[in-house]
């Protein structure tokens, strides 16, 4: 659903050629006004209100995570773009210095935006209404799926140079694999947008001659790679299940099915 965007090809600058005049404050808060809420009336028009409310907070927590991030490991000044049918994207002036920095970088949104899903507990915990709960679960689902190491998950930028670590081949035959089970399953539940979406990123990933030039991770970061993203998922099924034990989710089954899951 969501994506850290590269405003510049791996280790080189904006050609001039490439470069856009900025937009006036007020044409950047018009767009950024009408797509969040064209983002907001899909996911209303697919789920309903309170799905659709926590969805756009999820998106923008977890695009505040890459943001925060992305300028603190000096790759910014980013920017939030949220995208109408897909959720938002973190932009990056420059690449990352080192390959566990960009993992640092996807990893921080699915961590902000599972803690978005805390207030919606809580809210669940105090009034006992299962609407605050069927917010919760779509927030953990939304981050959830962007665990996946598929393209152009943060899951696919998490993990994917320590499979590469162990041999490039093992990347892309990753990439292969849970890339083309997301797009099919995907397409076979009818979420047509999603499903082409994955499938596109996974054939330009597998395009792609060779991993962008950054250093490569240590031994030390491939483990704390590893472990970080195995943390975060586990942390994210934690967190599904005990929000799911609270009231049980009054549409569930069919948030489940919508998002591919």
């Amino acid at each position: 659903m969501t994506e850290v965007g590269t405003a510049v090809p791996p280790g080189g600058d904006i050609p001039a050629s490439d470069q856009r005049a900025p937009q006036s404050p007020r044409a950047q808060l018009g767009w950024a006004l009408a797509s969040t809420a064209a983002l907001l009336l899909w996911l209303a028009w697919q789920w309903g209100w309170v799905p659709a409310v926590a969805g756009v907070i999820g998106v923008l927590v977890h695009e505040t995570g890459h943001l925060l991030v992305i300028n603190a490991l000096g790759c910014g000044p980013s920017r939030i773009h949220i995208i109408p049918f897909f959720g938002g994207a973190a932009t990056m002036q420059r690449p990352p210095k080192s390959e566990f920095h960009g993992v640092l970088i996807a990893m921080a949104g699915p961590v902000a935006g599972l803690l978005a899903a805390v207030p919606f507990i809580v809210a669940t915990r105090i009034t006992g209404d299962p609407r605050w709960t069927d917010g919760a679960g779509f927030i953990i689902l939304i981050n959830l799926l962007n665990m996946l190491p598929a393209p152009p998950l943060d899951g696919s930028k998490a993990l994917g140079p320590a499979l590469a670590r162990i041999h490039p081949l093992v990347e892309r035959a990753a990439l292969v694999l849970i890339g083309g089970a997301v797009a099919y399953v995907a397409l076979r539940d009818h979420n047509l947008l999603f499903g082409a979406f994955v499938a596109v990123a996974t054939l330009a990933a597998l395009r792609r001659p060779s991993r962008p030039a950054s250093r490569r991770l240590s031994i030390g970061e491939w483990f704390a790679s590893v472990g970080l993203w195995a943390g975060v998922l586990a942390a994210g099924v934690y967190a599904l299940v005990f929000s799911f034990s609270q009231t049980g989710w009054s549409d569930g089954p069919a948030v489940i099915r919508a998002s591919g899951f």
